[in-house]
């Protein structure tokens, strides 16, 4: 006798892929770890976190348009303060470098 083999897909409620997807987000958990926790494969693991649905806050939905504006205008310019700290690190480096190379330059000109 042959046991049939479900081919449907195990449902899981919005909340708990919400959850998981967040999980996995914040680095709390692995695709693979909700993957087995929740008996899905991998893949839908992935496509949960890929998509754009995620929990609403009460605060987001009661907020005013001009009030989310500004909240998303102040988070662009943290990542832009961010990222230009990060560029004049990095050239402040390459500027530190090359001045110790020019100044062994400047020494050994002047020691011949």
């Amino acid at each position: 006798m042959r046991m049939q083999t479900s081919t449907r897909r195990r449902h899981i409620p919005l909340g708990e892929r919400l959850d998981a997807a967040e999980e996995i987000r914040a680095g709390r958990m692995d695709v693979l770890t909700a993957a087995m926790k929740l008996g899905v494969p991998p893949e839908e693991i992935e496509r949960w976190v890929a998509s754009r649905e995620r929990p609403v806050t009460f605060a987001e939905v009661v907020t005013s348009p001009a009030e989310l504006r500004l909240t998303r205008r102040a988070e662009r310019l943290v990542a832009l303060i961010a990222a230009a700290d990060a560029l004049i690190h990095a050239l402040t480096g390459r500027l530190d470098a090359e001045c110790k190379k020019f100044g062994r330059f400047a020494q050994q000109g002047s020691q011949s």
